[in-house]
């Protein structure tokens, strides 16, 4: 059951799309001010982060959760987490989000693809900055399994999709390498599980792994280990840039995870174990398979020296990327950078490449909205491409999103829950 803080005279149907962090939050804080939440998701709550619940998360429990959902859990009758332990990824899912999850009940809807959205009775192109655009109802254009495609209505939209479904190409300026997507099935676009369920596929062979950021670091913590226990494995670390340290080092990190990671990728850059090699400043050109091995063709960034290498696997940490293809009949204004709103995008600090998203400033509420009124983009999709997102950022864009909605600059659950438990 989840606590109702304020009751609406005239309460919203609000859609709110994607099951992960984000989406379980908007849904909580919706029905606690009295509004009609309902979370469309194709998979299961926190599909997202279960694909890598092997790993542990470098940010601990505090800036995972919210006062809101922390209260949810407490009414479940379960235990609140130490506030300073970063948890694993398997055990944030267990103990959080399916806990909000269940709350939320029958507000979600599983195995439900949202797969366009538009206003009802007009166009893209119609009633630009209109009062007649806010008074039509959204149209969600669903489909399930098994089932024929239907329409809901909604008066307020939130898109808390996220990133993690469409990774970036592989190839130069990132577009698909050409042979690359026939060769789907030898590379992982997400942080593979090297040292459990996955190690058989790199174990003893030579694995190509692309990418300079956090989660190309957690792979090469994974493969220093694999390598002590498996000697004749070997790793290609292949990146755009010509760094000697790829990972910044902040001082007295306050996230010792994160220290970890990039000290170890720094080490691995300096001083590649035996048998590995660390190849900088290249791009991969084309990709082809022969004799059950990857050919894979490089360059460096501008087009002139050439090399090539051969591997059993790739293994290609290049980022990711919003789908927008759903919203493509509103009026959404879109970063030509980062695909992230660009209100939003123009507020944020130039060149994320792995910066410190603790130091990201708390931005006015308005940076969310859209051209579109009423509808929202939350969570890692408001970034686009960026890194440098946080969930804590993205609890208090749901917040910011209903101090919009309610127009009521000073509406703050997260502050009088806070409150109350003070008194």
């Amino acid at each position: 059951m989840i606590r109702e803080l304020r009751t609406q005279a005239r309460p919203k149907d609000v859609a709110i799309v994607g099951a992960g962090p984000i989406g379980l939050e908007a849904a909580l804080y919706c029905a606690a001010l009295g509004h009609r939440p309902v979370v469309y998701e194709r998979q299961e709550p926190g599909a997202n982060i279960r694909r890598w619940g092997f790993l542990e998360l470098f940010s601990p429990w505090a800036l995972n959760t919210s006062a809101l959902g922390l209260a949810t859990i407490e009414e479940l009758g379960l235990d609140i987490p130490d506030r300073k332990a970063c948890p694993g990824a398997a055990e944030y899912c267990r103990s959080y989000l399916a806990p909000l999850a269940s709350a939320l009940g029958n507000r979600i809807r599983t195995g439900c693809e949202v797969v366009g959205i538009a206003r009802a009775g007009l166009l893209k192109t119609e009633a630009i900055g209109a009062e007649e655009r806010s008074e039509a109802r959204f149209r969600l254009l669903l489909e399930a399994k098994n089932s024929a495609r239907k329409t809901e209505s909604a008066d307020v939209v939130i898109d808390a999709t996220g990133v993690y479904r469409n990774p970036a190409s592989l190839g130069d300026g990132g577009l698909p390498a050409p042979g690359e997507e026939a060769l789907e099935d030898l590379i992982s676009y997400h942080i593979p599980d090297v040292l459990g369920a996955d190690r058989p596929l790199y174990a003893g062979g030579t694995t190509l792994l692309a990418g300079a950021g956090y989660s190309a670091a957690t792979v090469l913590e994974a493969f220093t280990l694999l390598l002590e226990e498996d000697p004749g494995t070997r790793l290609i670390w292949a990146r755009r840039d010509s760094r000697e340290e790829p990972l910044p080092v902040i001082e007295n990190d306050p996230l010792p995870q994160r220290d970890r990671l990039s000290r170890a990728a720094n080490r691995f850059c300096s001083s590649p174990p035996a048998g590995c090699e660390v190849l900088k400043g290249v791009v991969t050109t084309s990709l082809r398979q022969e004799g059950g091995k990857i050919h894979i063709e490089l360059c460096d960034p501008q087009g002139q020296d050439s090399s090539a290498v051969v591997v059993d696997r790739i293994i290609a940490m290049t980022g990711y990327r919003p789908d927008n293809s759903y919203h493509r009949e509103l009026q959404v204004h879109l970063c030509y950078a980062s695909e992230g709103p660009m209100k939003l995008a123009a507020a944020l600090p130039g060149g994320d490449s792995n910066g410190d998203c603790l130091a990201a400033e708390e931005l006015p509420g308005d940076t969310l909205s859209n051209p579109e009124p009423g509808y929202y983009i939350a969570g890692h999709k408001s970034y686009g491409r960026r890194s440098d997102f946080l969930l804590q950022t993205g609890i208090g864009q749901v917040r910011d999103i209903f101090r919009l909605v309610e127009a009521d600059d000073s509406l703050d659950l997260y502050s009088e829950l806070t409150a109350d438990d003070q008194t």
